[in-house]
């Protein structure tokens, strides 16, 4: 008889699809449909039916679908706190661990860039005492040396222009560090994406990000991978 009285008053509680009533209501349910005598056996079987799971009393509300609260907590849960074997977090740290191998191929290939620029000015430098010196004199290579400094200055100038950002070193070295990293990512098909996502829901992410600024040493954030300039 209990037991038909707790389904009539599930039955009961659902129709009016409430999520959360108050205590009080929960209790004068238990003693209209009589399940509970008093409010005494009616404190006690709300608490039954919370140790039972059926409903989840917080303060003084009460639940009346206690596998959503629980999925609720679980969505809100940073993924740092999950247990070691939790497949979410395993990928994680494989998309982690597959960027950071990305960024160290892309940072090797900017750095062959930046040395191979070194080597292109030297031979310049070297060309231009060459013909100074030799070939010509420096009545001749005057004008040749004003009007190829000048034009260093013009594509600097246009440059910032392109781009909003000051012509420096650094900057040219992140630009191109993110436009090898982004080729690689299609190369390698990385889901970028997918691994942003992971981070967001995880509330303390362990990126790489420190890793390659001490390799690189560029402030990079993973936005940077996901914007195009």
């Amino acid at each position: 008889m209990r037991l038909v009285n707790v389904e009539s008053l599930k039955a009961k509680l659902g129709m009016e699809g409430k999520e959360v009533i108050a205590y009080s209501e929960l209790l004068e349910a238990c003693e209209s449909m009589g399940v509970a005598r008093s409010v005494e056996e009616a404190i006690a079987f709300a608490r039954v039916l919370d140790e039972a799971g059926v409903i989840l009393l917080f303060r003084d509300k009460v639940h009346l679908h206690p596998d959503k609260v629980v999925d609720l907590v679980r969505r809100a849960v940073p993924l740092a706190l999950a247990p070691e074997d939790d497949p979410v977090r395993d990928e994680l740290k494989r998309l982690q661990e597959k960027k950071e191998e990305i960024d160290v191929l892309a940072h090797k290939q900017v750095r062959r860039i930046l040395w191979t620029g070194l080597g292109l000015a030297v031979v310049q430098v070297g060309l231009f005492f060459r013909l100074t010196f030799w070939e010509f004199s420096w009545d001749v290579m005057e004008p040749i040396a004003f009007f190829t400094t000048t034009t260093g200055i013009v594509i600097g100038y246009a440059y910032f222009l392109f781009t909003s950002r000051d012509p420096t070193y650094q900057d040219l070295m992140k630009r191109l560090f993110l436009s090898r990293q982004r080729k690689l990512f299609k190369k390698h098909n990385f889901d970028i994406g997918r691994l942003k996502e992971l981070q967001n829901k995880c509330k303390t992410p362990l990126d790489a990000s420190a890793s390659i600024r001490n390799r690189v040493g560029l402030e990079l954030e993973l936005d940077d991978a996901l914007n195009k300039d």
